[in-house]
This record gives structure tokens, sequence and C-alpha cells, in this order.
């Protein structure tokens, strides 16, 4: 029986290896969880974002077609936007006796964000 005490008995050399494993490990376990955190956030942050342009988008488009509706020919295809952020497109076709003119709203940068419209006029 004494030799069994022996041989499971912490020596100074097997505390502090013991201890640098746990403390390799909580490190690890804690590093993993971390990035997990800031992964999570960095998601959000960037869906939030294309929430934010997407709905400023829309907002620019209804004015848009106000605009449209209420302006001639030569105003229409002067019309410029006043944020940078967004390029715009009209263009009139003449059908069937009648103006159409298809918009063309995205956004500039890495952001993917494409709108597009018909109004009749």
């Amino acid at each position: 029986m004494s030799n069994l005490d022996d041989k499971y008995t912490m020596t100074p050399n097997n505390k502090k290896s013991f201890a640098l494993f746990i403390t390799i490990f909580m490190v690890v376990l804690f590093g993993l969880l971390s990035y997990k955190i800031v992964e999570n956030n960095i998601f959000s942050s960037n869906l939030n974002k294309l929430k934010y342009l997407h709905l400023q988008a829309n907002i620019h488009l209804q004015n848009i077609k106000e605009y449209i509706s209420l302006h001639n020919t030569q105003e229409i295809e002067d019309f410029k936007l006043n944020d940078d952020r967004y390029i715009l497109k009209i263009v009139p076709k003449n059908e069937n006796s009648t103006t159409v003119y298809y918009i063309s709203l995205e956004t500039l940068g890495d952001t993917p964000i494409r709108l597009s419209h018909k109004v009749i006029k």
C-alpha cells in the first residue's frame, strides 16, 4: 500500500505542471468565448448598418417618386440626390403616349443594396 501512496502523491513539479495546464485551459476557453462574443457583436452591427441603409434608400425612393409626379421631364432628368452614399439613375422612356421612368438607387461601397422602381406618368 505504501507503493500506491508514493505513486499518487503530488510532488512540487506535479503541482506546478497541473497549475500550468489549468491556466492554459482557462486562457483558451475564455479566448474562444470572447471571440464568439466579438463575432456576434460585429455581425449584429453590420446587420444594423444594412437595415439603416435600406430604410434610408426606401425613403429616398419614395421622395423621388413624389418628385416625378409633381415635375416636368426636364426637371426630372436634372434631379440630383443630396446623399453621397447612393447612386441614383433615372431613365425616362416613352411608351404608348406615356412616359415611364425607371428609377435605380444603389449604395456606394461594399454594402450591396439596390432598389429599383418604375413610375408611369
